[in-house]
């Protein structure tokens, strides 16, 4: 076990669609997470996309706690604001922005393809958070689906573990859990 001398970061990866009526009880675990952590270690950093949904989430969680924030956007924001589904996620998104300690956007690891997707970069973004936290908490719901841009909950979870990264699973709806692994 960790002396809580030592630093943290934590990756969030999750779900865009979070069923409303799961959303307080999803909170109150991750709360949960960051206590247990903040128990463990002296200085906690979370690195969140913000994408709309569990990202966005856990980030105001971790901000309300106490706890760093550092945002590794995809794409710039005016672009990444485009792909939000609901106004009010646009201004959640500008607030949480404004009170990172850093904001940037990743700079791409793998070849950029010709004519790229969005997907392209939001892949490019979860390999950052994968690589660069030392635990990654997931809200996930144990379905492992492959997509044809690498971009994703469960392909952001396999990055973590490909490169040894511990990752912590939620389940999006936490009254029932996801499928083990």
């Amino acid at each position: 076990m960790p002396s809580n001398h030592e630093s943290c970061i934590i990756g969030i990866t999750g779900h865009r669609a979070l069923p409303h009526g799961c959303v307080p009880k999803l909170a109150e675990e991750i709360r949960a997470f960051y206590k247990d952590m903040m128990e463990k270690y002296s200085a906690i950093t979370v690195l969140s996309p913000l994408a709309e949904g569990a990202d966005m989430l856990a980030a105001k969680l971790a901000l309300d706690m106490g706890l760093r924030l550092i945002v590794p956007l995809p794409m710039n924001t005016q672009n990444y604001r485009e792909g939000f589904s609901e106004p009010a996620a646009v201004g959640e998104f500008d607030l949480l922005l404004s009170l990172a300690d850093r904001v940037f956007v990743v700079q791409p690891e793998e070849t950029v393809p010709p004519i790229p997707q969005p997907g392209f970069f939001y892949r490019q973004a979860g390999i950052y958070v994968a690589k660069n936290c030392d635990i990654l908490l997931a809200v996930w719901n144990g379905v492992e689906r492959e997509t044809t841009d690498g971009a994703g909950t469960w392909e952001t979870i396999k990055l973590a573990r490909t490169f040894g990264k511990e990752t912590r699973i939620l389940a999006p709806c936490p009254t029932t859990p996801p499928r083990p692994l």
